[in-house]
């Protein structure tokens, strides 16, 4: 994990690439030259009766600008205060925060994102790219305008899925997911719990070992760094995994999928 920073970053542009999203992006040269795709920051809320701050991965990591992006929905009275930042104007950030994904450099990559599951994919595609590789992108939503424009990913191949039909594959990125799958890939995966769960009964299907599919948890969580114990989510060894600590990136198979229940969807 790397050192979190605790900045007061500027916002520098607030956008809506699709619809139901907003994306902020700030100025903050230290935590930006240090942050992984996967990890997480903590935004500073400053609405009132909010108290937490609002935990969301990093969706765009540029360290030569010195520039963090991120990809959130509007869900209540903080992420609505956070959506009405204008250019200008400051947030506390704490981050980056977590572990992030960890590609093999053998393995073919497969990102898989579910709705705004997508956002911690955008960064991981960039950084793969980067690398020399180019990653195939599985991006799945409720229709057409809520997927994310393609350009967001120079470089990667581009497949969607719609739930009615209204873009790409007719169904479920699953499904989708189904058509591309190979036991030489690896997969990182992002998105709503039943969705998470049909992709590790897929790759049990396929014989692709639980070891190498990467999962981003989306849990609620409250600190962020281990203290309140809010973002547990059940361990295959028994227990239970922090998703601030241990996560927000693991390996499929340390999760006891029996025990993992759809509480979120944030």
């Amino acid at each position: 994990m790397s050192v979190a920073v605790l900045a007061r970053a500027t916002v520098v542009a607030r956008s809506a690439p699709m619809e139901g999203a907003v994306e902020l992006v700030v100025l903050d040269p230290a935590a930006a030259n240090i942050a992984q795709p996967g990890q997480f920051f903590q935004m500073g809320v400053e609405a009132p009766h909010t108290l937490l701050p609002r935990p969301y991965s990093v969706a765009a990591v540029d360290p030569d600008r010195g520039r963090l992006g991120f990809l959130f929905s509007v869900v209540g009275a903080g992420s609505a205060w956070l959506s009405s930042l204008e250019p200008g104007d400051r947030v506390r950030l704490i981050g980056p925060l977590g572990r992030g994904f960890t590609p093999s450099p053998g393995a073919a990559p497969i990102c898989v994102g579910g709705g705004l599951g997508i956002a911690p994919l955008v960064a991981l595609s960039a950084w793969l790219v980067a690398a020399g590789r180019r990653p195939v992108v599985l991006q799945g939503a409720r229709e057409a305008a809520r997927l994310l424009p393609a350009d967001r990913f120079p470089g990667a191949r581009i497949l969607t899925a719609t739930d009615d039909s209204s873009a790409g594959w007719p169904g479920s990125v699953v499904g989708l997911l189904e058509t591309v799958a190979a036991r030489e890939q690896e997969w990182f995966v992002c998105g709503p719990t039943p969705m998470l769960q049909a992709v590790i009964g897929l790759a049990d299907a396929l014989g692709l070992p639980r070891q190498r599919i990467q999962i981003a948890l989306e849990t609620p969580m409250g600190c962020g760094v281990g203290t309140c114990l809010g973002c547990v989510t059940p361990a295959a060894a028994g227990g239970y995994l922090l998703a601030c600590q241990d996560g927000p990136c693991v390996r499929a198979d340390r999760v006891d999928w029996s025990r993992v229940e759809d509480a979120f969807h944030g």
